[in-house]
């Protein structure tokens, strides 16, 4: 047994839940602790958000360090319940509101850590019926309250997999990107006083942002041309760029964010890129955590909100989620809007995935292939294809990989049988690669990639990817 859960953590009593099953009861204990949750808000709710992003904000999980393994979630994950504790809070405000600071002392933060404590408890409880669901884990309870959960097979989440596949990825880019953290160490030693503004503040925070970015570039995997949701991707990485910078500037003022009105935050992006302050509007939604989005972000794990929705028209900064996972909150929300638009963009991503990758083999030892490779029968009809192909002239080794596309938000159990389904998918055509390379050997493709190569050297190891 890995785990329990116990309604006294939740402060519930379970006895009228008895004709059911362990998971109905636990779906019922969750239930009722979120509606406790709810009820806890205080009557100021727009200040309750404010004290959550200040504390939440304060504990960022160290970039470049490993997170530890977790029998719930399969590495630990940083504030696995802020994006349930501020749509409690944001369900709990009136829109029409004044936000006002009043009740941002110590008693208001208390109440700000244990309020994340505890939705990060729920969270992981909600995490435990979810891979009760799919079968990665069995559940019981006792009858009085206490519920023990344990992993019931060898065969990991796919959900666990595609966020392995994330970080691991970040981690090979992370040879690419850490010629960045010199410069970033520089700049930030470099800032300028706190009580200068003008054009060379702004000058020095969009640097810094720049480079922040140029660390987060594995987020968005897209060609800088391509146009999702009606945007470009550079225009939707120029306004994060600005949005980074604002809330360098307020965190370097040694001061809590403020929030600002949304039309005010519009037209200064809109004079600073010389775009239609329309089009920026646009992109600050797709950015922004309110009350009609909050319940889809919520889901487990999710990526911190960059900016929040209090009031009517007020917007708030989180240092956190727009330094740590602000591209994957985008894509997610893109998705939300329209899902087919989203997944129809996909080949897309494999382009900027495929570009990704030959830059890790940027010495003039490797031999890459243009684009995707098509695999034929002897009839002619095609069998599969091969994503990309990497060859080494110094060993011998030619790569062959098969590129899918990641998305570690699964928000469902039919959504986690689809990702399943799809890292299986990939294991069949990886299958079909190399039956058809044990017939038509590994010379062949390496013809196809470059036949003067062909001519010179030979293929001693074929290795496949997914």
């Amino acid at each position: 047994m890995i785990g329990s859960i116990t309604s006294d953590t939740f402060g519930i009593q379970v006895e009228r839940f008895q004709h059911m099953n362990a998971p109905e009861r636990l779906r019922k204990v969750i239930e009722e602790h979120e509606a406790r949750l709810h009820a806890s808000v205080p009557p100021n709710g727009q200040a309750a958000i404010l004290a959550l992003l200040r504390t939440w904000d304060r504990h960022p999980h160290p970039p470049g360090i490993d997170p530890p393994p977790d029998p719930v979630t399969g590495h630990r994950r940083a504030g696995l319940g802020g994006n349930k504790a501020l749509q409690l809070c944001l369900e709990s405000t009136d829109d029409r509101a004044v936000a006002r600071q009043e009740g941002s002392g110590e008693a208001l933060d208390s109440w700000a850590e244990r309020f994340l404590e505890e939705c990060g408890q729920l969270a992981e409880a909600e995490l435990v019926l979810t891979h009760c669901q799919t079968g990665f884990m069995r559940l019981i309870d006792d009858g009085n309250g206490h519920f023990g959960a344990w992993i019931a097979t060898k065969r990991v989440p796919a959900s666990w997999r595609e966020r392995a596949d994330i970080d691991w990825w970040a981690s090979a880019l992370a040879s690419l990107a850490r010629r960045h953290e010199p410069e970033l160490r520089a700049l930030r030693s470099q800032r300028p006083p706190t009580e200068i503004n003008g054009s060379g503040c702004e000058t020095h925070y969009r640097q810094v942002a720049d480079v922040y970015l140029a660390m987060m570039a594995h987020q968005l995997p897209y060609p800088p041309g391509a146009t999702i949701s009606g945007l470009t991707v550079e225009t939707w990485r120029d306004i994060l760029t600005w949005l980074i910078g604002w809330a360098l500037r307020e965190r370097d003022r040694g001061e809590a964010p403020a929030p600002r009105s949304r039309q005010s935050v519009i037209d200064e992006i809109s004079s600073s890129l010389a775009v239609d302050p329309d089009v920026i509007g646009q992109a600050l939604a797709a950015f922004t955590l309110d009350r009609q989005n909050a319940a889809w972000h919520a889901a487990v794990p999710g990526a911190a909100p960059p900016l929040v929705r209090i009031g009517a028209d007020l917007l708030l900064p989180s240092f956190l989620g727009l330094t740590m996972e602000p591209l994957f909150f985008l894509t997610r929300e893109l998705r939300r809007r329209d899902a087919q638009a989203y997944h129809n963009t996909a080949h897309l991503r494999e382009v900027a995935f495929r570009q990704d990758l030959y830059g890790l083999f940027g010495h003039k030892r490797f031999v890459i292939s243009g684009g995707r490779i098509e695999l034929r029968r002897d009839s002619g009809n095609i069998r599969t294809d091969i994503d990309a192909v990497v060859f080494d002239r110094k060993s011998g080794t030619l790569g062959v990989f098969e590129l899918k596309s990641q998305d570690p938000f699964a928000r469902s159990t039919d959504e986690l049988t689809r990702q399943r389904d799809n890292v299986l998918y990939a294991n069949r055509q990886i299958s079909g690669v190399l039956d058809w390379l044990k017939r038509q050997g590994a010379g062949a493709i390496l013809e196809r990639v470059d036949r003067q190569t062909a001519k010179t050297f030979r293929v001693h190891k074929v290795y496949p990817f997914v």
